[in-house]
């Protein structure tokens, strides 16, 4: 394999003004606020956006941004994101549209996110610091190439009716131009996988290449359950992959009926896949014990995914194989824009000050004026309004996140959940941050101390309207029996849900059994218009008809 030394102490260099601008701005937020809300407002300016708002030339404080703008959900922006797509210039913006990316969704389809080189440059402003903290901070790192999971697997590339492209060809594509070349000599998986036509090609393809790659350092993925299923189908697939590596050839196994062979072939035409009889020899001999990480890649010092929330419960499962490598929680990142990244020495991961304009809805005081970034208290639960060069203003991504504490006068930010995911069948009305706290509380408790692998619950109509704790276990019937017992009472704690059961109206928690809940949830989400790469583990989902992708009977 290529050294990759070289290369990366080129990109710490290169990265380092970046953040330094940044370590600089986290001592004066607000200052840092105003600048980035100059910017939005400068990029707005000229667009049809603009000229529906009064005042707006007028507009040079924050004060003055709230009163003349209102905030919105993303719902509101469709017919301007639609009016974009069939060709319609200068809708949000008077930068043209350089392509749409669509957001990640966590119980529907995505929705396409318009994206303009000023949004891209505050995707930069952060995206360059939190590379400079690992390249830093961990000089391991910077003794082989990496694994970033960045764009979307089996993303199909697409055009809107005006010509606008859907998706980005290459994970450094959020980057500037001028270190796209070097971050592709660094990285161990070729951007082209993502290009692959379905997610079980991608996965081998991409397992290939890492398995070659012998000095790999850094894996860095969002959903800790897209590593577990990445490692299920290492061992899956791992003597069809050995044989693949010792030939230098790469036969990715069908997945369907539907497979298309011309494209797969087009994308595979364009990689390089050498003989590695060694890497072969190597594979097959640690699949044949109880195996970790270390045994393939004895120089991965570093794994980066999603550590909070929801993602802390699909932790376990993701990093039994991965004992005595570090761990970093990643910051809050959305298809919109960034609100936090991480940083070693700091709480928890601070707000991208120097990204976009923020604002913060108190959870407690959820009619008053929103807080501006250096107004935010400790320990406080705030709802996120984000405002960006790409269009969106005062966008509220429904994003949960709790203050944990201050790097030097800037805010470091929990993310704690959803708040706009509410169930509400017949007036119930069940938020998913309460059914996230009754399961963290019931589940130990019914299943020896630890949480099941799996475990969701979502809403059914038939026979009756109801909700179903799908769980995976081994526990007898009547312990899942107990379980949702258990559930049933913790809800009734609540009016709406007890009275919706009092009225008749709702029926009683059901429990069922699943097997490979993991895989077979991600397997509905991408059919909904998901992407595998950033499909979100939820306590809660809002959809129905998951019996039907679920093994088990109710219990």
């Amino acid at each position: 394999m290529r050294s990759s030394n070289l290369p990366l102490e080129g990109l710490r260099a290169v990265l380092a003004p970046s953040a330094l601008r940044l370590q600089r701005a986290l001592h004066h937020p607000e200052a840092a606020q105003a600048v980035c809300l100059e910017r939005v407002l400068r990029s707005v300016a000229g667009s049809r956006q603009a000229e529906r708002i009064p005042g707006f030339p007028r507009i040079r404080s924050a004060r003055e941004f709230q009163d003349a703008v209102p905030w919105v959900t993303p719902d509101v922006l469709v017919p301007e994101v639609d009016r974009i797509a069939v060709g319609e210039p200068r809708v949000l913006t008077h930068a043209p549209v350089l392509r749409f990316e669509l957001s990640g969704g966590s119980s529907g389809a995505s929705k396409r996110v318009p994206m303009t080189r000023g949004l891209l440059a505050e995707f930069q402003r952060a995206l360059s610091p939190m590379l400079f903290e690992i390249l830093h901070r961990r000089p391991a790192v910077r003794a082989g190439p990496s694994y970033w999971s960045i764009s979307p697997l089996a993303r199909k590339q697409e055009r809107t009716a005006g010509g606008i492209r859907v998706g980005s060809a290459e994970d450094s594509a959020y980057f500037p131009r001028a270190l796209r070349p070097l971050l592709s000599r660094i990285f161990a998986v070729p951007g082209e996988v993502g290009a692959l036509p379905d997610v079980e090609t991608c996965r081998y393809v991409t397992l290939w290449h890492l398995v070659a790659c012998e000095d790999l350092t850094l894996i860095s993925v969002w959903n800790p359950s897209f590593l577990t299923l990445l490692l299920a189908a290492l061992e899956r697939h791992g003597e069809r992959l050995a044989d693949d590596l010792e030939r230098g050839l790469c036969r990715p196994p069908m997945s369907g009926p539907s497979r298309d062979e011309a494209a797969l072939q087009a994308v595979l035409s364009r990689m390089r896949f050498s003989p590695r009889p060694e890497r072969a020899a190597l594979l097959r001999a640690v699949l044949r014990r109880d195996w970790c990480a270390r045994e393939l890649w004895p120089r991965l010092s570093l794994l980066s995914m999603w550590t909070d929330a929801q993602a802390a419960h699909a932790l376990p499962a993701a990093l039994r194989r991965f004992p005595g490598v570090e761990v970093q929680g990643k910051g809050l990142l959305a298809t919109e824009g960034v609100v936090t990244l991480p940083l070693f020495d700091a709480p928890a991961p601070v707000l991208a000050v120097r990204s976009h304009f923020f604002e913060f809805i108190d959870a407690e005081l959820p009619t008053a004026r929103p807080r501006l970034a250096h107004e935010l208290e400790q320990g406080r639960t705030y709802t996120v309004l984000l405002s960006t060069s790409g269009g969106l203003l005062r966008y509220r991504l429904g994003d949960l996140v709790r203050v944990e504490g201050f790097r030097h006068a800037t805010p470091c930010l929990r993310f704690v959940g959803r708040a706009d995911a509410v169930c509400d069948l017949v007036g119930e009305k069940l938020a998913a941050t309460r059914v996230g706290a009754v399961l963290e509380a019931i589940l130990p408790e019914q299943f020896e101390g630890r949480r099941p692998a799996f475990a969701m619950l979502a809403p059914e109509w038939t026979p009756t309207p109801g909700y179903v704790l799908y769980v995976e276990t081994d526990a007898p019937a009547t312990r899942l029996a107990t379980a949702a017992e258990a559930v049933e009472r913790a809800f009734c704690e609540g009016h709406h849900y007890r009275y919706a059961r009092e009225l008749g109206q709702l029926g009683p928690v059901r429990a069922v059994r699943v097997e490979e809940g993991v895989r077979r949830y991600e397997a509905r989400c991408v059919a909904l218009g998901q992407r595998a790469g950033d499909i979100k583990p939820v306590d809660l989902h809002r959809l129905p008809g998951w019996a039907d992708h679920f093994s088990g009977a109710a219990v």
